[in-house]
């Protein structure tokens, strides 16, 4: 005669079927160790010439046009560093003018959208040859503007619901980002 299982017995024969697949959910992130989406510096380039060219007029007097930057990775600061080609021509005299700004930059995870940002975005220098010193100022407001208007904040890549909820179900999460000699390195790691 087959006695039913009693309620604390039954109880314990399922945690025992479903604690060792819980397990090794979970000690799968451990067994496998930290991942790393990469995004390469063309890839990011690619996506912070969607912001360029544009053109600014300055106080009615300059029409000035911000190109494709060229980036520069600076690993050991965690930074990028982001060379903005100028031109510019004066309303009055019909002067043009060449030069650049350069702009460093952060890096930022945002996990309410899922994006990595921009941050920190800071002018570094500004030239443009033959300018008169009346609008060197007017150039230093334009380096703000490019900053802060056009870079700080900005989206260079969104992650898809999708890919992360894959990564939490394995039982990893965001853990930080870094600049490398070849682009950005998002890691993600095993869940504590």
């Amino acid at each position: 005669m087959h006695h039913a299982p009693t309620p604390p017995r039954r109880h314990l024969l399922r945690l025992a079927t479903v604690l060792p697949a819980t397990l090794a959910l979970g000690a799968c992130a451990r067994l496998f160790g930290p991942r790393t989406v990469v995004i390469t510096r063309e890839e990011l380039l690619s996506k912070l010439g969607k912001r360029f060219p544009t053109t600014r007029r300055l106080l009615n007097l300059l029409d000035v046009q911000a190109g494709l930057p060229e980036l520069t990775l600076q690993p050991q600061d965690n930074r990028v560093l982001a060379a903005v080609p100028l031109q510019a021509r004066d309303l009055l005299m019909g002067q043009a003018y060449t030069g650049k700004v350069a702009m460093s930059f952060g890096l930022r995870y945002e996990p309410q959208d899922l994006s990595v940002r921009l941050s920190q975005v800071r002018v570094e220098d500004i030239q443009l040859s033959g300018l008169p010193a009346a609008a060197r100022h007017q150039l230093t407001r334009l380096g703000a503007w490019l900053a802060e208007d056009r870079l700080e904040d900005q989206v260079i890549h969104q992650f898809k619901p999708e890919d992360l909820r894959t990564a939490d179900r394995m039982g990893y999460e965001v853990s930080g980002l870094r600049v490398t000699d070849t682009g950005l390195a998002i890691d993600l790691q095993p869940r504590r």
